[in-house]
């Protein structure tokens, strides 16, 4: 057929009515499995698409997820979306993505989503806290990763810091370093939980602290930084992410120096890459897949509050011991 092809046209190539074939489409009315076979055959063979505005005033749902990201190039952040798409699926849902590292852009890429485009929206955004952002979404439920007022989602980055540099100790480390870089898993304007574990504990161990602060979370950040790291006297490291742990690795392979054996690495994140480098990665754990249905089940109550609201949840990374580290490089101080 030529020019637009409406669900009228499947309707009357099959010879039914325009209720059963949205019926047959959609899902949401019972049909055979012969006539649902049949409708879909006719769409292909007509070439029909649904169309969106439509389908929004009939039904007044968009099926979208508006998600608003800082960046695309933190493997957390992609490990942590694709889990978001997993669970959205699973409610017929699918998520349109906006990215931006700019506050003023943030806010006006949450703007748009709020002109009615999506039924829902995921912030998380480390620079605009929860207040805010509801109040720029207008009517539209928002949920803030990490950070919503009923069902907050608490990981104990401190706790996850402390097992880690306890680990490095049993291995006989003393002098620990730490990267930091911006974190969005404590509230803002409050003090880094990482980083206040990371003193406490080179406190109690009577040694001085060793903070690199690094403003990006990649690979290539991790390289930039490698080398006044492996300058310094610390025998040990914990970086920011997996990915600052992998630019420290790539530096140190490139240059011929050996990990573990002149800098124990441990990352932040147990990534695809972890294991991927050489050596393998000793990191931090953190459940992905549970942080995302955590959050889209507080979101499925928000669009629906006949849906239970889950309870708040607290989760401590879980330290995941590969080659990276050894007691090697702490014989030599």
């Amino acid at each position: 057929m030529s020019g637009h092809v409406t669900i009228a046209d499947v309707a009357n190539y099959l010879g039914i009515s325009k209720t059963t074939v949205s019926h047959a489409l959609s899902g949401k009315r019972q049909v055979s499995a012969e006539l649902r076979s049949k409708v879909e055959s006719a769409v292909e063979v007509l070439g029909y698409r649904p169309n969106f505005a439509a389908r929004m005033m009939n039904t007044r749902s968009s099926g979208l997820v508006g998600i608003l990201v800082d960046n695309l190039n933190n493997l957390h952040t992609m490990a942590l979306l694709e889990a978001f798409r997993r669970e959205l699926s699973r409610h017929s849902l699918r998520m349109v993505l906006a990215s931006s590292d700019r506050l003023d852009d943030g806010r006006a890429l949450l703007m748009e989503f709020s002109n009615g485009m999506v039924d829902g929206i995921l912030n998380t955004l480390p620079v605009l806290e929860e207040r805010e952002a509801q109040e720029l979404a207008g009517g539209i439920p928002l949920v803030t990763y990490l950070r919503h007022r009923e069902a907050p989602l608490e990981i104990d980055l401190a706790a996850g810091i402390r097992s880690a540099i306890a680990h490095l100790a049993e291995l006989g480390h003393r002098r620990i370093a730490i990267i930091s870089i911006p974190d969005h898993s404590y509230d803002l304007g409050a003090t880094n939980p990482c980083l206040a574990a990371y003193c406490m504990e080179m406190e109690k161990l009577g040694q001085q602290l060793r903070i690199f602060h690094q403003e990006g979370n990649t690979i290539e950040s991790g390289v930039r930084l490698a080398e006044e790291v492996f300058a310094s006297d610390a025998t040990a490291v914990l970086a920011g992410n997996d990915s600052i742990a992998a630019g420290l690795i790539q530096w140190a392979n490139d240059h011929g120096i050996h990990v573990p054996g002149k800098l124990s690495i441990i990352g932040h994140d147990d990534s695809s890459m972890a294991t991927m480098i050489s050596p393998q990665l000793t990191t931090l754990h953190l459940p992905i897949s549970l942080l995302a249905a955590h959050t889209v089940q507080v979101l499925m109550h928000e669009l629906n509050p006949e849906n239970p609201m889950p309870s708040s949840l607290k989760i401590v990374p879980e330290l995941v011991i590969r080659k990276s580290t050894s007691s090697e490089a702490a014989k030599i101080q």
